[in-house]
């Protein structure tokens, strides 16, 4: 049976980009980072020092778009969940159906993703309001927004300098455990992405700003890997694969749970955090055919990967 997932991200569950196979959130090559929007090796300390400005700008404002927005309580709420709190398996008979679900890869930052995915529409399928378009945040297992304060450009640090996010990651969520999750219903977006400069939106009106949910959940860090017969790297611990795929029924989990029915994900712990890329990319398509997750839970998911 055709799975549209590996489709989407490729013959292997990556993309082909320039000629040559490229998996999600590739680590080879200079970038660095927990997925895209990585920190570079040989970045100069000034950038570093740029985005520390930045971040330590957005902390400021933060409290202020709380205090002007409708959403203010809201925006500060965060859910940690862990066993056995954990999200239940998806239950089919309450499964909206949509028709046609579309799995894509896009090369994009995660909040430029879901913003094209608000601006496409604001009803479902059903004809009722959405809920907000989910976000993955893959994050820091040990501190809320990871290194964002400090100038580093992994995922969560470039969601972190770009939102309100950090308002609901409490710092007695942290360390999370293994297969725990935070859920974020209401995050504003209020800064434009790096490509675009990091410039501030319109502020005027805060309730007029793009509004998501955050789902984070932290990979692996560094698991033990090996290179396969076909040249691509992979989990050398079988137990390591099966917890990166538990991941990321939790994550598809929360997100269905929660009735959101459009979503942004990406490379789960490709980058500073050595996952395998293409292995990555095969258990989010392995996970996406099983039965749980078939029959129409999703009108969009969107793989956001800057490559």
């Amino acid at each position: 049976m055709s799975n549209p997932t590996r489709e989407a991200l490729g013959p292997t569950g990556s993309p082909r980009r320039h000629g040559r196979r490229r998996g999600l959130g590739d680590a080879r090559g200079r970038r660095r980072g927990r997925g895209h929007d990585t920190i570079v090796a040989d970045e100069p300390d000034s950038k570093r020092a740029q985005l520390r400005t930045i971040s330590h700008e957005t902390k400021l404002i933060i409290p202020n778009i709380l205090l002007a927005s409708k959403s203010g309580a809201v925006l500060k709420e965060g859910f940690l969940y862990q066993s056995p709190t954990t999200p239940p398996r998806l239950d089919q008979k309450f499964c909206p159906k949509f028709a046609g679900t579309k799995i894509q890869v896009a090369d994009a930052d995660t909040f430029d993703a879901a913003i094209q995915l608000l601006s496409d529409s604001n009803t479902s399928q059903t004809g009722s309001p959405e809920a907000p378009v989910a976000v993955l945040n893959m994050a820091s297992p040990s501190n809320p927004g990871g290194g964002w304060l400090s100038g580093a450009r992994a995922q969560e640090e470039a969601l972190c300098r770009r939102s309100t996010l950090t308002a609901s990651l409490k710092q007695s969520f942290y360390p999370t455990p293994a297969n725990a999750v935070i859920y974020s219903p209401a995050v504003i977006v209020f800064r434009k992405s790096v490509k675009d400069g990091h410039g501030l939106m319109d502020l005027s009106d805060t309730d007029t700003l793009p509004l998501v949910s955050v789902v984070s959940m932290a990979a692996q860090r560094r698991p033990e890997v090996i290179r396969g017969a076909d040249s691509a790297m992979k989990f050398a611990n079988p137990n390591d694969r099966n917890l990166t795929k538990e991941k990321m029924r939790i994550i598809l989990r929360l997100s269905a749970w929660k009735r959101h029915r459009k979503v942004v994900l990406g490379a789960l712990g490709c980058g500073a955090f050595r996952n395998p890329a293409e292995e990555v990319a095969d258990c989010w398509a392995e996970v996406f055919s099983e039965p749980e997750f078939r029959g129409g839970w999703w009108e969009k998911v969107v793989f956001a990967v800057i490559d």
